[in-house]
């Protein structure tokens, strides 16, 4: 009975808002910031929550096994596809929960992240994986060479401004396998501005559409490998590998 009690007051308008308006509040504070000095406070504050076995937590899209499980079954089998074991480059790795169990399905492995404290952390976390850990903007920063690039739920965190910078240097991978938090319902507005921080568009009803305006990515081909959803109201994490044009 409780749980339903909190379900039902979680779909007020005015809790809602409410939301909105503490999230905005704090993102705020961060409209100064660099991003590394943002998502370095993300993790010092824990906003994305916390583990008992690390320091460092990238939040429910790294650690809940609904949203991990299928992501990794899908994009397992989209990599045993290619005729040789693609050089592969996380973009934004954030704590490696993740990308740790793609790693033996990819030749080179490249994982970055913006936060340095972070980076090193994995260094030492994941040495006998084999990783280059790199610690790199990928807003102002050149990117890693590779085949395949996983963008998994980072382009939410960041303003359309930081978004468009990004995407003129997707188009020296192959592929791009992109993930991100998406209201549910075909009529959601995209790309809706936010400031960076660890919100999404979301309860805005919106989310990064990278092929749509103002973005524009422009991919030969667009495959769904998953689609997982969440609640009606917390809305669907979706990922798409995006065949780019060379």
């Amino acid at each position: 009975m409780l749980k339903e009690l909190a379900k039902s007051v979680a779909r007020l308008p005015l809790f809602v808002g409410l939301q909105q308006y503490m999230a905005g509040r704090v993102e705020r504070r961060f409209a100064t910031m660099r991003p590394a000095e943002v998502f370095g406070e993300i993790y010092r504050r824990k906003m994305w929550g916390s583990t008992p076995q690390s320091d460092f937590c990238s939040g429910q899209g790294s650690h809940y096994q609904s949203i991990v499980d299928p992501y990794l079954v899908s994009v397992r089998r989209f990599l045993s596809d290619f005729a040789h074991a693609p050089n592969a480059v996380d973009l934004g790795c954030g704590d490696f929960r993740v990308g740790s169990h793609l790693r033996s399905c990819c030749n080179d492995f490249i994982a970055t992240d913006v936060v340095a404290a972070l980076i090193e952390r994995n260094r030492r976390l994941y040495e006998q994986l084999d990783v280059s850990f790199r610690c790199v903007d990928i807003v102002s920063d050149d990117l890693p060479a590779g085949d395949v690039a996983f963008l998994r739920q980072v382009a939410q965190h960041l303003s359309n401004a930081q978004i468009a910078k990004i995407i003129p240097k997707l188009y020296k991978y192959r592929w791009v396998i992109v993930s991100e938090h998406l209201p549910i319902g075909a009529d959601f507005v995209a790309n809706v501005d936010k400031p960076t921080g660890s919100g999404v568009r979301v309860p805005s009803g919106s989310g990064v559409v990278l092929t749509a305006p103002p973005f524009n990515l422009k991919a030969l081909e667009s495959r769904v490998l998953c689609s997982v959803t969440l609640s009606e109201m917390s809305g669907v994490v979706q990922s798409i590998a995006y065949r780019l044009i060379p």
